[in-house]
């Protein structure tokens, strides 16, 4: 098997997919959106494959979740700030509108986990917000792109909050 045979670790593969993600939002910062959407694809697809990699050769660790986790944080920001920044009159309310619905998506379910609930549901999960932001940079709808991620951001944010409310309060729920 690759992921046993291989000489990197999980933690290493984490750190080779924030530098090649975060290096697709400095592409997009000079307008180089073909570059940044492949950079940005290349360095998803490795943040896919480390923790699987981990479980594989049984080497998971609490630490190495929480290094995913902020590097997909700084990641989100590199993307959204690289395309905010690549044209920063037209572009930067909405890159900022969109940095904001990104990370209350991810708060949301962070504090809820500390809590001892999960909210991982909604429409703009990370992969969809990802996805979103490709699609603009490759497409040059930027504009529309940041927009729909700080509202999809937003919704899934309130989504996730109402739904830990309840579960926090004792509330029978139900997963969206």
């Amino acid at each position: 098997m690759l992921a046993r045979s291989t000489p990197l670790t999980p933690t290493q593969v984490t750190l080779i997919s924030g530098v090649i993600t975060a290096a697709g939002g400095v592409a997009f910062a000079f307008d180089a959106y073909l570059l940044g959407v492949a950079l940005a694809l290349v360095g998803q697809i490795a943040d896919c494959a480390d923790g699987d990699m981990a479980r594989l050769t049984r080497n998971t660790s609490k630490a190495g979740a929480f290094l995913d986790s902020v590097l997909d944080r700084w990641t989100d920001a590199a993307l959204i700030l690289g395309l905010g920044f690549s044209d920063l009159e037209r572009y930067g309310p909405a890159a900022a509108l969109a940095l904001t619905g990104s990370f209350l998506v991810s708060y949301a379910r962070a504090r809820a986990l500390s809590l001892g609930v999960d909210c991982p549901d909604g429409i703009a999960t990370r992969d969809t917000r990802m996805l979103i932001i490709m699609l603009a940079a490759l497409f040059n709808w930027v504009y529309a792109g940041l927009i729909a991620v700080a509202i999809l951001g937003i919704v899934t944010s309130i989504t996730r909050s109402a739904w830990a409310m309840r579960a926090l309060n004792g509330t029978p729920v139900d997963r969206p």
